[in-house]
């Protein structure tokens, strides 16, 4: 045990700024369309600006959060205040400029649009700025954000600056020639996860690479399209081991075991180093479902994952933490659907 605390000290700790309350915003969709937490959060975004309560030095800065799921699925926008456990529901911008003026800068939280409270009222936990004798926060008198010419004004300059910052980044990359192996994500409500996963698949094996795609959920004596395809093809090894969707299963046990034992093959295989490409087909259901602990996943790809090995993670629902750990994320949105639309059901050589 000391010399694991020994250990551990060694490794250089992450550095944390003082700040006041941290804001979670539910934009998972369940409760409300997320286009409203995105806009709930852009507003306490230009509050803090306004009121100087993004800066690092700040001890009383506010963090705003966009959170995956808080696992309130009705009455949204879903929103909770920390450390003060008060949970709000309802919230339109009206309403959050109230929380925001009232309850983050002025500490009194907004009963009205009350659901939950973490703790008794009154007994919340006591302002983190105050417990450690910071300056008393002096709010900058209230006033309306910037309207929306100049706004757009704003977002020009930014957008020139932003070009040029862009380009520099540009000329930088090419001189590093840096390259690694990716952490691909395709993740959203929309279709094409997987089908861009096989179009990456098929540039690799043009490439000559040594290719591996493991399926977490699809039927393991499915025959679609890619399979056959990848069979043709050869030098890609392609193995499905669930027993079909989630929400066709009739044994959710059984499709968790056999979710969780592909989880077990996916790690055989990174650790051989033996692949230049895997793909990881809905492996984002068994961390969002909890089959597999997703910070221990992703703690174990971190510490095991060869540095030029690239993976291919696909699914719904892929949570913050993976989001994060990822070099590249892609949300698919769906604008238009053939079977919504027309009646018009999946096709051979189209979906499947």
């Amino acid at each position: 045990m000391q010399a694991k605390e020994e250990e551990m000290g060694e490794i250089d700790r992450p550095n944390m700024r003082n700040y006041g309350r941290q804001l979670f915003i539910c934009n998972h969709g369940d409760c409300a369309p997320a286009e409203e937490a995105e806009r709930l959060n852009r507003l306490v975004l230009e509050r803090n600006r306004q009121q100087q309560l993004n800066k690092l030095r700040n001890p009383h800065r506010i963090k705003c959060t966009l959170a995956d799921c808080l696992g309130v699925c009705q009455g949204g926008p879903i929103l909770v205040v920390y450390p003060d456990g008060i949970w709000y529901h309802g919230v339109d911008e009206e309403a959050m400029e109230r929380i925001y003026r009232e309850h983050l800068i002025g500490g009194r939280p907004v009963e009205a649009f009350i659901f939950h409270r973490q703790f008794p009222a009154g007994q919340e936990p006591a302002y983190a700025p105050d417990m450690r004798g910071d300056d008393p926060l002096t709010p900058i008198p209230w006033a309306p954000l910037e309207t929306e010419a100049e706004s757009e004004e704003e977002e020009e300059v930014d957008g020139r600056v932003e070009e040029t910052a862009a380009e520099l980044r540009r000329m930088a990359a090419r001189r590093g020639r840096k390259k690694k192996g990716l952490v691909i994500v395709n993740t959203g409500e929309g279709k094409g996860k997987t089908t861009a996963a096989l179009g990456v698949m098929t540039r690799a094996w043009g490439r000559r690479m040594k290719i591996g795609v493991i399926q977490f959920l699809k039927n393991e004596n499915a025959r679609f399209g890619e399979i056959l395809a990848a069979e043709r093809m050869g030098d890609i090894e392609w193995i499905s081991s669930g027993d079909g969707w989630t929400w066709t299963s009739d044994d959710m046990d059984e499709t968790v075991a056999r979710a969780r034992h592909a989880w077990s093959v996916c790690q055989e295989r990174i650790v051989s180093s033996e692949y230049d490409l895997l793909i990881l087909d809905e492996f984002t259901y068994l961390l969002h479902y909890g089959w597999v602990d997703g910070n221990e996943a992703l703690a174990w790809l971190e510490a095991n994952k060869p540095r030029m090995l690239h993976l291919v993670i696909t699914g719904r629902y892929a949570p913050r933490n993976l989001i994060d750990f990822a070099d590249l994320v892609t949300e698919m949105r769906e604008v238009k659907h053939p079977f919504a639309g027309q009646g018009i059901r999946a096709q051979a050589g189209i979906e499947y």
